[in-house]
């Protein structure tokens, strides 16, 4: 193994300017209420509504206790609520309103601008190579924390 590498540090790096460009493009759109962890779950929701709270944790990374407080300003601001599962009383799963519906015209044209910025550049087999290795990465860390 290479003896001195920056990859974790760079990371870090491209994460947080990447939230900064990314919550910039979302108040251009006038899609503020989507910056951050907030975004990132309702993204996760528009994939599958209902969803129980461990598995919002999972698409979003997000652990539970900082999970639950933004589920709760979600909730008082009308995008998500929450119900107990038919199917097990203990589980409550989480659902989308629709008041989020009103930024689903722009969210499209706000990730293709996203993936502009992110990908100018690379080629296609790059970009491919690029998402495989961070997909290790992931579950390399994934593995670690468990």
């Amino acid at each position: 193994m290479v003896k001195k590498t920056k990859g974790g540090t760079l990371l870090s790096q491209v994460h947080q300017v990447c939230s900064r460009v990314w919550n910039k493009i979302l108040r251009q759109n006038n899609m503020a209420d989507l910056e951050g962890a907030r975004g990132r779950i309702i993204f996760s929701l528009w994939g599958k509504d209902g969803v129980p709270i461990k598995t919002l944790c999972e698409k979003t990374s997000l652990d539970k206790s900082t999970l639950t407080g933004i589920i709760d300003r979600l909730e008082r601001d009308g995008y998500i609520e929450r119900k107990q599962s038919p199917e097990d009383k203990r589980s409550t799963l989480i659902s989308l309103t629709g008041k989020e519906k009103e930024f689903s015209r722009n969210v499209q044209k706000v990730s293709n601008e996203m993936n502009k910025i992110f990908y100018k550049g690379f080629k296609d087999k790059e970009i491919i190579r690029f998402e495989e290795m961070l997909q290790r990465i992931l579950e390399n860390c994934k593995e670690a924390e468990n």
